[in-house]
């Protein structure tokens, strides 16, 4: 099974496209930019980790282009309108990782947290990863602000957010981007700048929970 499926409810491919070649998206479909450019007449210019979704649309790529490709079975999880936990919970308990450490904190024992097994890809000399992830109600997936790649969030389920501290702490927040099923983020990290120690500099951040759990694709790029 494709481990960014969740049988009977969204399933995922990746698609390249040459220059100029059109690609119609379908009103069940979440599209994301992984790299390079595609026109959409509404929106303009797609770049690199921008998502698409809702139309019956053409879209171009402005040059050769990769492109991730979301189908949603159920019109009403594109709305808003499922109980994340109640549609998603038990598959992803059944059959993903429940994630206990993360980089960036020593234990998440107590947290609905899941993730299944990444997907790589190398295209123009770059090395992506992709990785869908679950959380139940009321979870917080704590500050950091350590990576060795650069990623953004494209929401599949439920009202997620993004946030953005200057201290990583509450006090500190400086931002909050609410995510819609179908809507992305600009990336994070703090362009040309680098750690000591390699990363992508970035600033404190977080993904914070919806009402009903969530369901959200990772794009890492190295």
């Amino acid at each position: 099974m494709n481990p960014l499926d969740i049988p009977g409810h969204i399933s995922w491919e990746l698609k390249e496209l040459k220059a100029w070649e059109a690609y119609s998206i379908r009103g069940n479909e979440i599209l994301s930019v992984v790299s390079w450019e595609m026109y959409d007449e509404l929106k303009g210019r797609l770049k690199t980790f921008e998502s698409s979704a809702y139309y019956r649309w053409d879209i171009e790529a402005i040059e050769d282009t990769l492109i991730s490709i979301f189908t949603i079975s159920d019109r009403d999880i594109f709305l808003d309108k499922v109980n994340v936990e109640e549609v998603f919970w038990e598959f992803c308990r059944e059959n993903w990782s429940r994630l206990c450490v993360l980089p960036w904190c020593e234990t998440l024992t107590e947290t609905d947290l899941y993730r299944w097994d990444q997907v790589e890809k190398e295209y123009k000399w770059t090395q992506y990863k992709f990785n869908l992830w679950f959380c139940g109600s009321d979870v917080d997936c704590l500050w950091h602000n350590q990576h060795n790649f650069i990623e953004t969030h494209t929401n599949l389920a439920g009202a997620g957010y993004m946030q953005k501290s200057s201290d990583g702490t509450d006090v500190g927040l400086e931002e909050t981007y609410g995510l819609l099923p179908g809507n992305s983020h600009r990336t994070f990290n703090i362009e040309r700048q680098i750690e000591d120690n390699g990363n992508p500099k970035y600033p404190m951040h977080r993904w914070l929970w919806g009402n009903t759990g969530n369901v959200w694709f990772v794009i890492e790029k190295y």
